[in-house]
């Protein structure tokens, strides 16, 4: 258990259903202040929920996680290919009891406007 605050943006987000429960499964990518990277993987069956229900959460968002008691579920940084160990390029942290607070919104992608040929 511990006590943080993490800033990333949103990878990907599935709606799922455990044991009867609907739910958001998210995953978050976070680089530290060290240039290294890691993705986040946690669950939430309340306002982000809602909001991806209604379509104002998108992938690019900001997400803060911050909670006193969040808790590491698992730590995962190698997968088995072909009976080969090989190292994920970023580690997975799956976290449980996290509180998310919607951040920034991605940037608009920006259109490229074609430009009309001088006649020669």
């Amino acid at each position: 258990m511990f006590s943080n605050t993490i800033v990333g943006n949103i990878t990907y987000m599935e709606k799922a259903v455990y044991e009867g429960k609907e739910f958001l499964a998210v995953t978050m990518a976070v680089d530290d202040m060290y240039e290294g990277a890691c993705r986040i993987k946690f669950n939430n069956s309340n306002g982000l929920l809602s909001a991806f229900t209604n379509g104002t959460l998108v992938v690019g968002q900001q997400l803060i996680l911050t909670q006193y008691d969040v808790r590491l579920s698992s730590i995962r940084t190698h997968y088995f290919k072909d009976g080969d160990l090989v190292a994920l390029k970023c580690p997975e942290i799956a976290l449980t009891r996290v509180r998310a607070v919607i951040g920034a919104a991605p940037k608009p992608k920006a259109m490229s406007v074609p430009q009309a040929k001088p006649n020669a």
